[in-house]
């Protein structure tokens, strides 16, 4: 009598979250300023490592995956100022996120597409 629910058995089960590794072109703005880069993410479990390459050089980034939740931070300049950039995103295709950019109280928006 089991075999009408067990079908339903695998609803319960949590659906594994995609990996998003690979290069992602971003594109955002933050207090006017253009953000135009290549973020290449690599995801092993939940954690995030990798770099965004600006105008000058690859910046090294860290953060986190939950579900289709991302955020991840990186150091920068911004007129001879230490900056730090925090992303925070949500998948809306497994090759397209878009979100918010945060430095020191002042806010932006990005989209980003999986290259």
């Amino acid at each position: 009598m089991l075999r009408p629910f067990a079908p339903l058995i695998f609803c319960t089960l949590p659906l594994s979250a995609a990996d998003i590794s690979g290069a992602w072109k971003l594109d955002g703005n933050i207090a006017d300023v253009h953000i135009n880069r290549v973020c290449i993410l690599k995801q092993t479990g939940n954690k995030l490592s990798g770099s965004c390459k600006n105008q000058m050089n690859d910046l090294a980034l860290t953060g986190i995956v939950d579900g289709k939740n991302i955020s991840w931070t990186y150091d920068s300049t911004y007129e001879g100022e230490k900056v730090t950039l925090v992303f925070k995103g949500t998948l809306e295709s497994d090759a397209a996120m878009k979100g918010s950019i945060d430095t020191q109280g002042v806010a932006g928006a990005f989209t980003a597409t999986k290259q």
